[in-house]
């Protein structure tokens, strides 16, 4: 079956953990005075979380991928549209960020139309534990490591789980 016929989407889950940590409040305590004075107990200050920035640069060293990230919308029949060159990859911006609790999209071509080789040619030779370097539009380097990998028929990919919200910060790789 030729790859203009069939058209695959590979789905890698990507899955990203932060470490949190707590924040003691200290109280004072006076015991000197026993009268009725108020005290002064400090609040601390909720660590604000850094916004997410835009994608800008996608790796992937075990199959030499390194390409551009293009912010990608939807097309004319509410489909994710895909980057017109075929060694650039697109993130689906009306998603989510890379990196924010929920499913971010990543999409790039398998192939030319003359059947060669596109950016994401050697998909499926990824497996669980691989990793994936993006870069965002401040130089902050983020991995991601490979978590899971499905292929489905282009007629029942489960919208859903590929691109809806999530507890978890998933990251996800599909071609066609």
């Amino acid at each position: 079956m030729s790859p203009l016929n069939i058209f695959l989407i590979i789905t890698l889950a990507l899955l990203l953990t932060f470490a949190k940590s707590d924040l003691a409040a200290n109280k004072e305590e006076s015991l000197v005075n026993p009268t009725l004075t108020p005290t002064v107990t400090s609040t601390p200050t909720p660590t604000p979380t850094p916004p997410i920035s835009q994608p800008s640069y996608f790796s992937i060293p075990k199959i030499q991928v390194t390409a551009p990230v293009i912010s990608v919308g939807t097309d004319a029949y509410g489909k994710m549209e895909l980057p017109s060159d075929i060694n650039t990859v697109g993130w689906f911006e009306p998603g989510f960020k890379p990196g924010e609790k929920g499913n971010a999209v990543i999409a790039g071509h398998l192939d030319a139309a003359t059947g060669a080789g596109a950016i994401f040619y050697n998909l499926g030779l990824l497996e669980p534990g691989d990793e994936l370097y993006i870069t965002d539009v401040t130089g902050k380097v983020s991995t991601f490591i490979v978590t899971n990998k499905q292929i489905f028929p282009f007629d029942q990919v489960p919208m859903d789980e590929v691109f809806g919200s999530s507890d978890a910060k998933r990251h996800n790789l599909i071609t066609c």
